[in-house]
């Protein structure tokens, strides 16, 4: 009995971590993947051969994109599951990629970065509400007596300066 409590304990940890590192690295790469192509604008321009206002609507699908798909990623991951959606996020950012790697054209680089805004908005809100999920138990249970979350008032947290997040 021992021995099996000892196991579903190590699994749980494990199972924390790998959705901690997953959220982290997918949010690394979806913020890093806004600035980057900000950086590289003008070489985009230049190899595509149009001007740089036109060039804008790049970065511009993307946020959009991104906006759209925070809200809707919602109800995704209640429909179809955490887990399901956070994948399917990956893999729609991981392909978009990908895919705006291979661009020849201008209009081609918009649509495909439009999918990446998807994939990138989905992995930005699942992944939270994930992260939410696997560390609740633990956070609830670590809360120290003064913290408002587990004495019920907030008034009686006011003196401790150890929250439980």
């Amino acid at each position: 009995m021992i021995g099996e409590r000892k196991q579903g304990m190590r699994s749980a940890v494990s199972q924390q971590t790998a959705v901690a590192v997953v959220y982290v690295a997918a949010v690394f790469l979806s913020t890093m993947d806004t600035t980057i192509v900000n950086v590289a604008l003008p070489a985009i321009g230049r190899a595509f051969s149009v001007r740089s206002t036109a060039v804008d609507s790049v970065s511009i699908a993307y946020l959009v994109s991104l906006a759209v798909f925070v809200p809707a990623s919602g109800w995704l991951g209640d429909r179809f599951g955490g887990k399901r959606t956070l994948l399917t996020a990956v893999a729609v950012f991981t392909i978009a990629s990908q895919l705006c790697g291979t661009a020849s054209s201008l209009g081609e680089l918009v649509l495909f970065r439009v999918l990446q805004g998807a994939g990138g908005g989905m992995l930005a809100s699942v992944g939270m509400a994930m992260l939410l999920r696997a560390y609740h138990r633990k956070r609830a249970s670590g809360c120290p007596p003064c913290s408002p979350w587990r004495s019920g008032s907030p008034r009686r947290s006011a003196p401790c300066s150890v929250g439980c997040w």
